[in-house]
């Protein structure tokens, strides 16, 4: 390993070039990230500093003094490449334009023809890469919209070096250009085997090397190809396909639910620390495992858009999305991953969301909940029966309880919106889904105060205390507030549910505008008839 000052001018020079091997993540500058280091090294140049230091680039060396893996530094490199890349593009004078140009995209002196650029990023960014920032083409307006993010992010950061650049003179420019080649420096670390530099990658990250869970469990696998080392481009395209699948921001919570999904357990160290003896003992080694990490994630992302055909299961699939916690997830890639004989899909997710909704209602701590989960991939990992797996469920049911947790005051507890949402889907065919995104409101058919002489007429305080906040008196409305209803007889408040349900309808609260009357009577009716709606959508046989 050798360790060295250079300044910028000395790493982008003559025919070296830098490649970001597959292990690496994307590029993932924000624009912040771009701006602040192009206001520190302005700063510095205007100071006149006679040297800037920006951190370090550590490289294995694939061919002497010619072509380098960047095992860290990528980001630097890549975003000094659009730097230089948009300085060339604003900068008139010819001969300052050619000489920058030949830090980024050389081309032959004699010939004039096109050289290998100086920097190749992963297989899948290099082609943008070369079209937009090195032959400076515009990215039209319909490709940005469909840009994955680290397109997106070369895209904007492109976007903000030209901000940067624009009104200044194209001396001033020249000038910068040559304190960003001369004083601008970096520590250049020179490895010499795939070993060394995973050893390195890993030292950095316990150093404080901000690295993703998934990067990490991704350098396992690339440590792992051993004498198969020239495979390492077609597992690069394995790795593509799983982030093609999920994008990068959803990666690192993937992995978290897949290995609860094989583990049925809660994590004793960090995620990447628990994939390694996954990864280890994989049967078939990195390609064999990580083709069970995308069947996972395509089962994944069937639960993240609820992409389930029976419209039973997708009913059932939306209203787990709508509960506080996400615990529920593992159980549910582990049967899809495996799924149980004789136990239908929709079978499977409407039983895991009437023990997730029975659970969250009861107000069972994580511990409790997670042990329910954790026996049901048990289960499903065992090879246990249909008719064993439900009792995992029944086992850990309790109607009753859950029942009259309902039948009490509902408003303003956790569930109570997730509740009203799912029993409005009851009550009516399987082909419904509430997919409501505005914001909701929870109305007090009886008011919270007895103000008007309508309630007044017809409810004493101790009726009123005991009905206000249960399911019966409860409806939605849509929209942040509900203070056009406030106080008023039940007659104005019907006309003002009926002016919300031109916005948004809501069956449970349209049925309410055919009653002449709101009594205790009718609000006991009301209630039970939800009550005996929620038994039949959640109880566990």
């Amino acid at each position: 390993m050798k360790a060295e000052e250079r300044t910028i001018g000395k790493i982008l020079t003559e025919q070296i070039r830098y490649e970001i091997p597959p292990y690496q993540r994307p590029y993932s500058w924000k624009v912040e990230n771009v701006q602040q280091l192009l206001e520190d090294t302005w700063e510095a140049f205007a100071a006149k500093d006679d040297e800037y230091f920006i951190g370090s680039l550590i490289t294995i060396e694939k061919q002497r003094d010619r072509c380098y893996d960047v095992v860290d530094g990528q980001q630097r490199l890549t975003t000094l490449n659009l730097i230089f890349a948009r300085l060339r593009d604003h900068i008139a004078d010819p001969a300052a334009k050619s000489a920058l140009g030949q830090r980024v995209l050389p081309k032959d002196e004699l010939t004039g023809e096109v050289e290998s650029p100086r920097l190749a990023l992963r297989r899948k960014d290099q082609g943008f890469f070369r079209r937009h920032v090195l032959d400076a083409a515009p990215v039209p307006k319909e490709v940005r919209d469909q840009l994955d993010a680290p397109q997106l992010r070369i895209t904007e950061n492109l976007d903000a070096i030209d901000a940067f650049l624009a009104g200044r003179s194209d001396q001033l420019l020249r000038l910068y250009a040559a304190f960003l080649l001369s004083k601008v420096y970096v520590v250049f670390v020179n490895t010499e085997s795939w070993k060394s530099a995973y050893r390195l990658f890993n030292v950095l990250n316990a150093r404080g090397l901000s690295l993703s869970n998934a990067d990490l469990i991704k350098n396992m696998l690339f440590s792992r190809l051993d004498d198969q080392a020239r495979r390492s481009d077609e597992l690069e395209e394995r790795w593509l396909e799983l982030e093609d699948e999920l994008g990068i921001d959803r990666l690192d919570a993937f992995f978290g639910h897949h290995r609860t999904s094989l583990l049925a357990s809660r994590g004793r160290g960090s995620l990447s620390e628990e994939f390694e003896p996954l990864i280890l003992a994989a049967t078939g080694g990195p390609f064999a495992f990580l083709d069970g990490v995308i069947r996972s994630a395509e089962n994944y992302m069937r639960v993240m858009d609820g992409d389930f055909a029976d419209p039973a299961a997708h009913q059932a699939l939306c209203a787990l999305h709508r509960v506080e916690y996400d615990e529920w997830i593992p159980p549910l890639l582990a049967y899809l991953n495996q799924p149980v004989a004789g136990m239908p899909e929709a079978d499977f997710v409407a039983l895991l969301e009437r023990i997730t909704m029975q659970n969250w209602v009861r107000r069972l701590g994580r511990s409790a909940r997670l042990t329910v989960y954790f026996q049901l991939i048990n289960a499903i990992k065992g090879g246990k029966s249909a008719d064993e797996v439900r009792g995992v469920f029944r086992l850990h049911a309790n109607n009753g309880e859950f029942l009259a947790l309902l039948g009490g005051e509902v408003y303003g507890k956790p569930f109570d919106a997730a509740v009203l949402m799912r029993l409005d889907e009851a009550a009516q065919d399987e082909s419904v889904t509430r997919t409501y995104g505005g914001r909701l409101t929870i109305e007090h058919v009886l008011p919270q105060a007895l103000k008007d002489p309508y309630w007044q007429a017809r409810f004493n305080p101790d009726q009123h205390a005991l009905w206000l906040h249960r399911l019966g008196n409860l409806a939605m409305l849509s929209g942040s507030k509900n203070y056009k209803a406030q106080y008023y007889d039940f007659d104005r408040k019907k006309r003002i549910y009926l002016d919300r349900d031109r916005k948004v309808s809501f069956d449970l609260t349209k049925e309410l505008c055919t009653a002449p009357e709101w009594t205790e009577d009718r609000i006991r009716d009301r209630h039970e008839r939800m009550l005996a709606l929620a038994e039949r959508t959640w109880a566990i046989a």
